[in-house]
């Protein structure tokens, strides 16, 4: 048998889960006996074996209800969201029923109402915070500006990613991401009359989702975005005669147009890889669009389910069609690709990104 080291993500989940198995009972009781020295040290130890799994390090409560609740806080690093959802999704049954489990970081959690930050022996909390919005109906996001004083005469770099932080803690990821589309930070409150409170800010965002008819998302590893390419120079290269890329890791997507691998190696240390599937095209550009995207979400269910695979997006070429996916099973996912070719009228290649 490999070494940890050595492991598929799958196969690395699964083995965190059984460990985690054997030390849940001291966990919880820690948590309810408020004993942060035994937490801290426990925590060290299951950081330590996450690191190779998702790349953060987690976070534990006993939330006001009486839940226990772990949390993979990502930062918005998409490598970290693909592997916690992995994660999340692979947790015993048993475990659900007393813990509320995290892939990201949720709105309005323990962890927001009770953040505070102390600047010149004051201190600030959430409700320091005054956010002003405007609403970017072009692009069905919000441009905020925040102000608090105590971010006045903060380094700049310091109080950017301070205010990122508070607004992760109080709005969740999966709204920062979605809904924020710029971030100023003003040194004098704002006449601006669209205006809330931090801990009121999360309640705001989702009657404008309401009253502006915009779409919902229910997770950051879902949200797609468009890329128009330019045609001029087309090619019968793999990946070279793309004309649109879509895509829910857009970072990826820039590495990649740039030559760049760093996402695809920090995957690859977990024992998971980025890749794509492609096929010749088989249809003028419409019809093509909706075989590939109707191809993708069959794709993802059946290599989901499985925890093999996930697709991420993929793009339509001049010659061929792409799906992208994160595998986290490669032998599996090769076994299950030619098991689903047997069942098509065509053939579906797969490539690691790390090939080209």
């Amino acid at each position: 048998m490999n070494r940890g080291v050595d492991m598929n993500l799958k196969h690395r989940v699964q083995n965190f889960w059984k460990y985690f198995e054997t030390v849940q009972s001291t966990i919880e009781q820690a948590l309810q006996e408020g004993d942060q020295h035994e937490l801290d040290h426990l925590l060290e130890d299951l950081n330590h074996r996450l690191a190779t799994i998702v790349g953060t390090k987690m976070e534990l409560e006993m939330n006001e209800n009486g839940f226990y609740e772990m949390t993979f806080p990502s930062g918005g690093d998409k490598n970290v969201q693909f592997c916690s959802a992995l994660l999340v999704k692979d947790a015993p049954e048993q475990l659900k029923e007393n813990w509320i489990l995290n892939p990201w970081r949720p709105p309005l959690s323990q962890k927001a109402m009770n953040s505070y930050i102390d600047v010149k022996g004051k201190r600030y909390g959430g409700a320091d915070f005054k956010i002003y919005y405007k609403i970017n109906e072009a692009l069905k996001m919000l441009d905020i500006e925040v102000y608090c004083e105590a971010l006045k005469d903060m380094e700049e770099d310091y109080r950017n990613r301070l205010v990122a932080y508070m607004l992760e803690l109080f709005i969740g990821e999966l709204e920062l991401e979605a809904r924020i589309n710029s971030i100023t930070i003003i040194d004098t409150p704002s006449d601006e009359e669209n205006v809330c409170l931090l801990p009121n800010f999360y309640e705001d965002i989702c009657d404008i989702i309401i009253d502006e008819e915009w779409s919902e998302y229910h997770d950051p590893t879902t949200i797609y975005m468009a890329y128009k390419l330019d045609e001029k120079l087309p090619s019968e290269t793999l990946r070279k005669d793309m004309k649109m890329i879509i895509t829910t890791n857009p970072q990826l997507q820039e590495e990649l147009l740039n030559q760049e691998y760093q996402s695809c190696k920090d995957m690859k240390e977990r024992g998971a890889e980025y890749g794509y599937l492609f096929y010749e095209v088989l249809y003028e550009d419409e019809k093509e669009a909706l075989l590939r995207q109707q191809l993708e979400k069959e794709i993802n269910k059946l290599f989901y389910d499985m925890s093999l695979a996930r697709t991420i997006g993929g793009a339509i070429g001049i010659h061929y069609s792409y799906i992208d996916v994160a595998v986290f099973d490669i032998d599996g996912f090769k076994i299950a690709l030619e098991k689903l070719n047997e069942k098509l009228s065509f053939k579906i290649y797969y490539r690691s990104f790390l090939e080209n």
